[in-house]
């Protein structure tokens, strides 16, 4: 009886603990009214080409016929304080859009905080998942507590800002659709 005890205290443990290890991850279904999946996708195609710089860099999966973009970007990270300099670099993320008639769904996860070479390792923060604080441990728990709760509101603004674009590509979709079914 005391060993199920203990494996069931240690089970809820894991599952409580591991929670929090969930990764961020903001997604939105945008409609695009009446307008083919081929046509959406070629939109999509061409919307990455110019949001991003190097489109070769960015694409990962790149698959008309399943209508599934995935690419991997970047933006830039700081706090803009002195004092969390040794946090400023970039954060990577990936993006996947998947396409069926009349909608897409866009998905940006896996948000992964890197410094600058050079920077403390310490400040490195890596994988940013849906927990609330980084840690509860060391010295310097206070700032990357502050940073982790930072880099989780700029992830979402950047998330949020290319849903936004998106939205815009959509409407302008839809209509271009509009107008070629006026003729």
């Amino acid at each position: 009886m005391k060993k199920l005890f203990l494996l069931l205290f240690v089970s809820m443990g894991y599952f409580f603990s591991s929670y929090g290890q969930e990764k961020l991850t903001f997604s939105k279904v945008i409609e695009v009214k009446d307008v083919d999946k081929t046509s959406i996708y070629i939109s999509l195609r061409d919307w990455i080409s110019t949001y991003y710089r190097d489109t070769q860099e960015v694409l990962q999966m790149d698959n008309k016929d399943a209508g599934i973009i995935i690419g991997k970007a970047i933006f830039l990270y700081s706090m803009n304080k002195l004092a969390y300099a040794a946090y400023d670099g970039k954060i990577w993320y990936s993006i996947k859009l998947q396409v069926k008639d009349g909608r897409f769904k866009v998905e940006m996860s896996n948000f992964v905080h890197e410094n600058k070479k050079g920077n403390a390792p310490t400040c490195n923060l890596g994988l940013i998942t849906i927990a609330e604080n980084y840690t509860d441990k060391g010295a310097q728990k206070f700032f990357h507590n502050k940073v982790w709760k930072d880099i989780k509101v700029k992830s979402e603004r950047e998330s949020n800002s290319i849903f936004s674009d998106l939205e815009k590509l959509a409407a302008s979709i839809q209509t271009v659709k509009e107008d070629s079914d006026d003729w």
